[in-house]
């Protein structure tokens, strides 16, 4: 029994919403996730890899906060896989491809071609459209 087909219970709504919001949360949850990566990646870069670059990891606080993005979005996605389809939570998850193509433009100054968000929209639209006839009606059904 998923959220969806018990509407007419007490507090559903509230459930249905508290739902929704995990499921916008779970974009930027992944967008913190990949900066913090890069921003470990870059700190990381001059160590040369061996025993001295897992020590740098284990204290950097980049590494830390990565950690801690993946733990809580593994929890959020636990919780919103257990109440929807796959189909239908994956779409709701895709916008954080266009997300991380932002990003790696505004807070990374790294180039984004028309390429590059085209295919980030095309990604969006497809899976929106896999995903989109598991959605719940407006009357939410």
């Amino acid at each position: 029994m998923t959220i969806w087909s018990h509407v007419r219970e007490a507090g559903s709504t509230r459930r249905r919403l508290a739902l929704w919001a995990l499921c916008g949360a779970l974009p930027f949850l992944t967008l913190a996730y990949q900066i913090c990566a890069k921003e470990a990646a870059k700190t990381l870069a001059a160590t040369p890899f061996g025993t001295a670059w897992f020590i740098a990891l284990i204290h950097s606080h980049w590494a830390q906060a990565l950690l801690a993005f993946e733990i809580v979005s593994f929890g959020a996605w636990m919780v919103v896989l257990a109440e929807m389809k796959l189909s239908a939570a994956f779409s709701l998850s895709a916008l954080s491809y266009i997300l991380v193509i932002l990003a790696s433009w505004t807070v990374f100054h790294e180039p984004a071609d028309v390429m590059q968000v085209l295919g980030g929209a095309a990604i969006l639209t497809g899976v929106w459209l896999i995903g989109s006839d598991d959605l719940p009606n407006a009357k939410g059904v």
